[in-house]
């Protein structure tokens, strides 16, 4: 697919004003208490996924990706990063859902299945994905992933 210059500019200039309405999901500052955006907010659409997750874009477009926001929140030295992903529609977001949480043991706790552990959750809703990651195994991390998550999949059933 070719795009025409004036294309690629208005996808620039809508990119550039941070329009897009996959961030109306992620959490503002203070949910949860004390923790606060941390860095700019990341958009990736189509082909873009790539320059994020280099190894792994190739299943999500398989599976009709659209688009992937990216924030990351922090309290202190706590981080943890939120990613959002769009797919075109339910059964894809299903799909790349089922591959990666293979032999897991799926809950139901955030979206329509979810999956936990000490680092991460990640749980789909009708055609998204969202991934809440942390590298630090703490009980105020922890806490702080749960009401991220608790939050955006609210915000999800919406």
């Amino acid at each position: 697919m070719v795009m025409s210059l004036r294309s690629i500019w208005a996808v620039a200039l809508f990119l550039a004003a941070g329009a897009d309405p996959l961030f109306n999901l992620m959490p503002s500052d203070g949910v949860p208490p004390g923790w606060q955006r941390s860095g700019k907010e990341r958009l990736f659409i189509g082909a873009a996924l790539y320059q994020h997750i280099n190894g792994g874009a190739e299943l999500y477009h398989q599976n009709g990706f659209d688009r992937l926001a990216v924030q990351d929140f922090a309290k202190a030295d706590h981080e943890l990063r939120v990613e959002i992903y769009k797919m075109n529609d339910p059964a894809g977001a299903n799909a790349v859902f089922a591959e990666m949480t293979g032999g897991m043991a799926i809950q139901a706790t955030y979206g329509s299945a979810c999956v936990l552990d000490d680092y991460q959750i990640l749980f789909q809703r009708g055609a998204y994905l969202v991934s809440l990651t942390t590298y630090e195994n703490g009980a105020e991390t922890l806490a702080a992933l749960a009401a991220l998550a608790a939050k955006i999949d609210a915000a999800l059933s919406n």
